[in-house]
């Protein structure tokens, strides 16, 4: 190669290399610009996370938590968001995990400076994921857990759920003041989710028990097993009036079903955990007769009747047929709500900066204020617990009809 050539090679190398030198350093100046755009974008809106099982053990009820979230989002930006900025939800599918619910709290907090948190759904979850938030120092509100005093060990920990015995309690008045409280009870409860066992063993049996109700059982059942004749079984030959049925609504539907297919015809009774549209066609008329709670009546009023038609049409665009929400949808939809007044009146800027300190500020409201929902006027007790309305009904003929009604009790602060 003469000396020529090599000449022109280096200069051509070197040119290369200044192209590339230039690229980079666009490159990097396009990552830097980003990187300090990154907080006043963040500044213009306010995050929330969802954290549901959109699979797993919860998913039936639990996967239209999401299209009320949704429509609530929707309906607040539309309306000039919160405080003049918009609103955006995180989500999080935990598969009803209580270790992925840990998870899920852990990366709000850390990773989407979230102020708050919609969920964790179940009680399982919430147990150990309000330990979680607490350490974060940030908001948790289920839309479903009600298992007895999960979030009054913490000052972050907020349910809009209503407690299953009180609801309990509900159906047990109304059905004595219609004179339909017999003396022969069954309870049947699951043994392995934490409501379902609460509900049965510690819920039913001393309410029962102080009605001076003969009670067969409690019998346990596995929610996870497939078979659950052995347990039904137990209750051929009995004198009963109502089975008192703890149990998610799959699991419910199934025992029901069985009872049926071993001839026990007798009304099954419940607080709130199956109330569930799904019943309508899971249980059809082999649920006719059954008595149980709920804090929300999606034929109440306009109010109920705009936001369960709203549902069902979002619903349906997911593919997925509904006749009205369950109450936890309702939950999740006011939930929104609340969170969006307590950002409201805490002030709060959704600059990442203040994150932590908007977080307790909004912690800090929720016990001062009071909501105007769509199951009502709700507000929180100092146990995070909020008190809701009960609307007792039966189902006749495929669809529910209300019994009674009871607001929602005065909270104590």
């Amino acid at each position: 190669m003469t000396g020529g050539v090599i000449a022109l090679r280096f200069a051509e190398l070197k040119g290369r290399e200044n192209i590339m030198t230039c690229r980079l350093g666009f490159s990097v100046a396009v990552m830097v610009g980003l990187a300090f755009s990154a907080p006043s974008q963040a500044a213009d809106e306010v995050v929330l996370g969802l954290s549901f099982g959109k699979t797993g053990l919860y998913s039936t009820i639990n996967k239209t938590t999401e299209v009320a979230v949704d429509i609530a989002v929707e309906e607040i930006n539309a309306a000039g968001g919160v405080n003049g900025k918009k609103l955006r939800i995180v989500k999080f599918d935990t598969a009803g995990d209580p270790k992925q619910a840990v998870v899920a709290v852990r990366k709000f907090a850390r990773d989407d400076n979230a102020l708050g948190v919609i969920g964790p759904f179940s009680s399982s979850e919430a147990r150990v994921a309000f330990a979680a938030g607490e350490r974060e120092k940030i908001v948790q509100i289920p839309n479903a857990s009600s298992a007895p005093k999960l979030a009054d060990k913490f000052s972050y920990a907020y349910r809009l759920t209503e407690s299953e015995y009180l609801q309990f309690m509900r159906v047990v008045k109304t059905m004595k003041k219609r004179g339909a409280l017999k003396k022969s009870v069954a309870i049947m409860y699951g043994t392995d989710d934490v409501v379902s066992k609460a509900v049965g063993m510690y819920i039913m049996k001393p309410i029962l028990t102080k009605e001076k109700v003969k009670i067969t059982g409690p019998i346990g059942f596995a929610t996870k097993a497939f078979d659950v004749s052995p347990q039904v079984s137990q209750l051929k030959g009995k004198k009963i009036d109502y089975v008192g049925l703890a149990g998610i609504t799959p699991i419910a539907i199934r025992v029901l079903k069985e009872m049926r297919r071993q001839k026990i015809d007798v009304p099954i009774i419940g607080a709130q955990i199956w109330a569930d549209p799904e019943i309508v066609h899971g249980m059809g008329a082999d649920g006719d007769g059954a008595v149980f709670a709920a804090s929300y009546y999606y034929n109440l009023n306009d109010r109920t009747r705009n936001f369960s038609m709203k549902f069902v049409a979002a619903a349906a665009k997911k593919g997925i047929k509904k006749l009205w929400p369950h109450h936890v949808d309702a939950s999740a939809y006011d939930i929104v709500y609340v969170f969006k007044k307590a950002m409201e009146v805490a002030k709060v800027t959704g600059n990442p900066k203040n994150v932590k300190v908007e977080r307790t500020a909004i912690r800090d409201v929720l016990l001062k204020t009071s909501f105007d929902l769509v199951q009502g006027n709700v507000c929180f007790e100092k146990t995070g617990d909020a008190q809701l309305p009960a609307y007792i009904m039966t189902m006749k003929n495929k669809r529910w009809h209300l019994l009674d009604k009871y607001p929602a009790l005065p909270c104590k602060k």
